[in-house]
């Protein structure tokens, strides 16, 4: 019997996860689950698989981290992302991080199924990237920082209230209407209903559903707060009443609103010459002295301790043998001797208890309040400082917080800016070709990118591009999608075939997640939809110059 297929699905919603399981079970495959990255990473680590099929958009960490650890722990593993937030951007990160396929949600039973076949017959290839281009890659998805109200201006209020995370619209797919007790008025399933066959009278008459109203105002008369009158004060929200019962009316005409009673200082001592006045047994023990004794008897009010049992001294019945009276304890000398040693009886101390102490003050681990850094600070200042440095002693305080001085902090940030700089990388050539049928398009790249000193070619033809391509020595090719002659992706096959270590920049004004996939397949480095800003064409630029370097 063939060893079944073993595929991991992970999404933080259940149901993807249980719909895709049911889908693919179908076809024979052994489905695990996991909501997290987290959980998927640590079954991973206890199992094997031969796929994963990961969602993007994830709390904590994002199926990109996910993707990046899995290709890092086990790279023989293979990986297709599904999003519902699809984008180009991360539709060329999947593939460029190692994913076969990108599918976007909603999809079908039929393309899962076909994709996870190809994908596990060997049909689909895993982009070929170099580990210093894996590690470029952003994988961390950042919120959109527009404000909402600028972005209706531009869109409309739709547009604004549904985008996503991914710069894109999130399209409400609604339940179908044909199923069975659909009630569309109250848009669920209706148990009236099914019955009558029809929405029911109220229902009709009112355009809402009884039944929801009916829930909706018994939830708010379950969440409504107490009356604020009955309340001790706005920052106490207690039932006065209630507080009063258990504390009494003093407590709270002393209570304030950080929730601890102060009693005035009148108040406090005409309590404390109360207590004076009654001889307490002790200041744990706030009983009468005279009314324990009373009810017990004075040798027992005398001797109770703290947890309220009398401290009973026991003198033993019979002398014990070597019982050494000097030292209070049985000695091995005394049973020699009879009696007590000649140095105890003169000093009358016991030499052993001495020679005791001597060494257990001697001990290396002793206590000496000289070596240590501070009073409430009991750390010996050596060993401290050993592990630290002086400066973090000589600038700690008393909580144990190290305070450097604004001028120290300057500078240390100083060098660890300095440090943590990652150095310019010197790259062969700095030239660029722009390949675009739009000569506008190429001046202003031009422009753009020779203000950071790059030196900018362009071609405007399929054929000047193909001469150029073959003669010129290019670090970076920013490419046009849609040039007149130009076959699907033949000028990108036609730079990887001649130039294959140059770095290749799409930019397109009709961007789509199947050439942004295909693309990222066949090398390209980064993917750019028109129109861009001067910065994101700077940006991605520099980054393919310090890849190609």
């Amino acid at each position: 019997m063939e060893k079944p297929i073993r595929i991991m699905v992970v999404d933080d919603e259940q149901s993807i996860c249980r719909n895709v399981e049911k889908i693919l079970t179908k076809n024979n495959y052994q489905v695990t689950c996991a909501t997290s990255a987290d959980e998927a990473l640590t079954i991973m680590a206890q199992n094997s698989f031969e796929l994963v099929i990961s969602d993007i958009v994830m709390p904590k960490v994002n199926g990109l981290e996910l993707l990046k650890s899995i290709k890092t722990q086990w790279p023989d593993t293979k990986a297709v992302m599904m999003t519902a937030y699809a984008s180009t951007d991360t539709a060329m990160k999947a593939i460029r991080l190692g994913a076969l396929d990108y599918l976007p949600k909603p999809f079908t039973p039929k393309e899962l199924r076909n994709l996870v076949d190809q994908a596990l017959a060997g049909k689909l290839i895993e982009a070929k990237v170099s580990e210093a281009e894996k590690k470029a890659i952003t994988v961390i998805d950042v919120d959109i920082p527009f404000d909402p109200d600028e972005v209706a201006a531009a869109t409309g209020e739709a547009y604004a209230r549904s985008i996503g995370p991914s710069d894109m619209p999130v399209v409400e797919v609604r339940t179908p209407t044909d199923q069975e007790g659909f009630c569309e008025v109250g848009n669920m399933i209706c148990d009236i209903f099914k019955k009558l066959g029809a929405t029911c009278k109220a229902g009709t008459k009112s355009a809402g559903c009884p039944q929801l109203k009916a829930k909706k105002k018994k939830g708010a008369a379950a969440t409504q707060g107490p009356a604020v009158k009955t309340l001790v004060g706005i920052d106490q929200p207690f039932n006065y009443e209630e507080v009063k019962a258990v504390t009494g009316p003093e407590y709270l005409n002393y209570l304030r609103n950080d929730g601890v009673a102060v009693p005035t200082y009148e108040e406090l001592k005409a309590n404390v010459a109360r207590l004076e006045r009654r001889m307490q047994i002790d200041v744990d023990m706030p009983f009468d002295h005279e009314a324990v004794a009373k009810a017990t008897d004075e040798i027992y009010a005398r001797n109770v301790g703290r947890s309220d049992i009398p401290t009973v001294e026991i003198t033993a019945d019979q002398p014990m043998e070597g019982f050494c009276e000097v030292g209070n304890m049985v000695c091995d000398i005394f049973k020699k001797l009879g009696a007590t040693c000649k140095a105890g009886t003169k000093s009358a101390g016991c030499p052993q208890l001495k020679a005791k102490k001597k060494k257990s003050a001697a001990a290396p681990g002793a206590f000496d309040p000289a070596r240590m850094i501070g009073i409430d600070l009991p750390f010996d200042y050596k060993e401290v400082a050993a592990a630290t440095g002086p400066e973090y002693v000589a600038q700690l305080e008393t909580d144990g917080i190290q305070v450097v001085p604004y001028a120290q902090l300057k500078a240390n940030y100083a060098k660890l800016t300095a440090a943590e700089q990652t150095p310019r990388l010197q790259v062969i050539t700095n030239k660029v070709l722009v390949i675009d049928d739009e000569v506008a398009v190429n001046n202003n790249i031009r422009k753009i990118l020779g203000k950071k000193k790059y030196t900018v070619d362009q071609a405007t033809t399929k054929e000047e591009a193909l001469s150029k391509i073959e003669a010129g020595d290019y670090s970076l090719v920013l490419l046009d999608l849609r040039i007149p002659g130009v076959k699907d992706l033949e000028l990108l096959a036609a730079i990887r075939q001649h130039k294959p270590d140059a770095q290749v920049i799409i930019i397109t004004g009709y961007a789509s997640i199947e050439t942004a996939k295909e693309a990222a397949r066949m090398g390209a480095m980064d993917y750019l939809p028109k129109p861009f800003t001067p910065n994101e064409i700077r940006n991605a630029t520099d980054r393919a110059m310090q890849l190609a370097a």
